[in-house]
């Protein structure tokens, strides 16, 4: 068994976390030097443009995305200490996915999860789910 990490590059390293039907979801970004402006107005806009809802091709769940910075920022500028940016998830639902402990849901990453980590989360695919990807995009926000 090889563990899986969540982290990703070296001078601009980032770490994601949450899953689907969990508090929060969010990345920890480090790499970032200090001196530079950075509030959550710089990082909103990427995460509306990937809000679930938008589309009929996409998920109806209905969150609004609205991201946090908790740390590594001082009245908008950046510290150069790690920032770490999480973004509520509002539309918790587990109970809708109990059949799911059971079969894998068709056209999802579900049955790749159980083989790549040898467990599932039990509520909406967990780490394979869609919301994993707003860590991802709020950090390329950053890096913009």
């Amino acid at each position: 068994f090889s563990f899986r990490m969540s982290t990703f590059g070296r001078a601009f390293r980032v770490t994601t976390f949450g899953e689907s039907h969990c508090l929060s979801v969010g990345c920890v970004i480090d790499g970032v030097p200090p001196g530079l402006p950075l509030t959550e107005a710089d990082v909103q806009p990427q995460l509306t443009r990937r809000r679930p809802g938008q589309s009929r091709l996409s998920t109806p769940r209905d969150e609004a995305d609205l991201v946090s910075i908790q740390s590594g920022t001082e009245r908008g500028m950046t510290l150069g200490t790690p920032i770490m940016m999480h973004v509520k998830n509002l539309n918790v639902k587990p109970e809708d996915y109990k059949e799911m402990n059971a079969v894998p849901r068709p056209g999802h990453a579900d049955a790749s999860y159980r083989f790549k980590y040898g467990i599932a989360a039990s509520s909406g695919g967990g780490r394979s789910s869609a919301r994993e990807t707003i860590g991802r995009v709020a950090s390329g926000a950053v890096a913009e």
